[in-house]
């Protein structure tokens, strides 16, 4: 429903448009293996540790081979590569979705024990206004785009609420897509480095830490919760299952809590921080046509054929990644990944073919929770075959594709806006998970269920 405020300002890409990119997914092979060839490395600083994670690098080298970010990649890589791998990256994305809901089944219990907490998480995730909108207004004498780049994480459903208020070229629509932007080129960097900073700091318990991952961005709670269980890895098919959940709640909640929560807090704090110091007007933002194009689509729009090849390529890939990172055996990680792409494509063909249309992520959600609950029939054998399957290496591929699908346009944004946006789109991300960290920390103290 709210998402139809931002279709009417981008053109999604048809399913003749793009087929199987074989230059694309070479690189991303290339990148792959190299990524998962480091592999993880710990730094100790301080109290705390910096850890690598073979995503990083693989967004990194996906980067560096984007002619968009790198000119001289143009010399062998199409400027087009972006483009051609938005829909690609949709699909790269949904077997880490498969695992990650194959993990709630196991942990059911778990989770409807945390259940309130999933649920009124987000309320913490006022502290993204209240954290980066005083550096905005005061610091920086932001306008009213003060308040589209600060009222949330802005990803797709936080991009809906202000296409649907103020429309996407409004000043509000220009401090959304500038976050969204940074979000895309350096969120899951930013998450894999501030969480164990914040797990270094003993203030927050586990799964509370583990909630707040569930940002609402697939690739930001990958970086997130894979960099959290890197540091606990007792009790990493737990704090997997809570990001999963909190982040699959999240991303459903999104627009109603932006919608009648985040965005009038937003509003109201701008008011009273803009009276204590005028932003300049000469300086005031301004909105790009181009800017527009930055918001993908949430859907795969390939056809059959399309959908099918890139998906298989999406699952040979994964497997390499735990053949070269983990260093699997083939026999022990093919039925897993094999079982997850049945779910994939379960998903899809339930979204293509039934007169309700629900997102395929969900569809995805719902197969992987059923085909993982204990106790229904086969579910041990499925659960052992799932459990040699590697969120991390999943998330490995999704990263290379990212960092080669950067725009642009999303290049383009980041240079415009400069540094003043960068720093309040991480505090933005800081906040956000700060507070649902906290939020989550008292709900737990509240149930007695820490």
């Amino acid at each position: 429903m709210a998402h139809a405020g931002v279709e009417q300002y981008r053109e999604l890409e048809g399913a003749g448009g793009i087929g199987f990119n074989k230059l694309a997914h070479l690189i991303t092979i290339g990148i792959v293996i190299i990524a998962e060839l480091i592999y993880v490395q710990k730094f100790a600083v301080g109290k705390g540790n910096i850890i690598l994670l073979p995503l990083l690098y693989a967004f990194v080298l996906g980067a560096i081979c984007n002619p968009s970010v790198n000119p001289l990649a143009a010399r062998w890589v199409r400027p087009t590569v972006g483009n051609s791998l938005s829909q690609v990256i949709l699909i790269a994305v949904l077997p880490l979705g498969a695992k990650l809901a194959t993990l709630l089944g196991p942990q059911i219990k778990a989770i409807i024990a945390a259940g309130p907490v999933l649920v009124f998480h987000e309320i913490g995730n006022v502290a993204t206004s209240l954290v980066a909108m005083p550096v905005a207004v005061l610091l920086f004498r932001m306008g009213r785009e003060a308040v589209g780049a600060t009222f949330s994480i802005d990803r797709e459903p936080n991009i809906a609420v202000i296409s649907e208020r103020y429309g996407l070229r409004s000043l509000e629509g220009m401090g959304t897509l500038s976050v969204y932007a940074i979000g895309t080129m350096f969120g899951t960097i930013f998450f894999s480095l501030l969480v164990p900073l914040v797990f270094s700091w003993d203030v927050f318990s586990n799964k509370a830490l583990g909630i707040a991952c569930g940002v609402g961005s697939g690739s930001m709670m990958a970086a997130c919760a894979a960099t959290l269980t890197a540091i606990l890895p007792a009790h990493k098919d737990e704090l997997f299952a809570l990001a999963a959940a909190s982040n699959l709640l999240t991303s459903a909640t999104g627009v109603i809590f932006g919608m009648y929560v985040a965005l009038p807090f937003a509003n109201g704090l701008y008011k009273v921080l803009s009276k204590l110091r005028q932003p300049r007007q000469a300086e005031a933002a301004k909105i790009h046509e181009s800017d527009i194009e930055v918001v993908k689509t949430e859907e795969p729009k390939l056809g059959v054929a399309g959908f099918v090849s890139n998906m298989l390529m999406a699952g040979a890939i994964i497997v390499l990644s735990h053949v070269m990172g983990p260093k699997k055996e083939l026999v022990m990680v093919a039925p897993g990944v094999a079982l997850m792409l049945g779910i994939c494509l379960s998903g899809y063909f339930l979204n293509r073919y039934l007169p309700f249309k629900i997102s395929t992520l969900i569809w995805i959600s719902i197969a992987g929770v059923l085909a993982s609950l204990p106790g229904l029939p086969g579910a041990d054998l499925r659960n052992q075959w799932f459990s040699q399957v590697d969120a991390l290496s999943c998330a490995t591929l999704v990263l290379a594709y990212a960092g080669l699908a950067l725009t642009k346009q999303e290049v383009t944004i980041f240079k415009r806006d400069g540094w003043r946006l960068m720093i309040v789109a991480m505090l933005v991300f800081g906040g956000t998970f700060l507070g649902s960290a906290l939020v989550s920390d008292l709900l737990f103290a509240l149930l007695g269920t820490h």
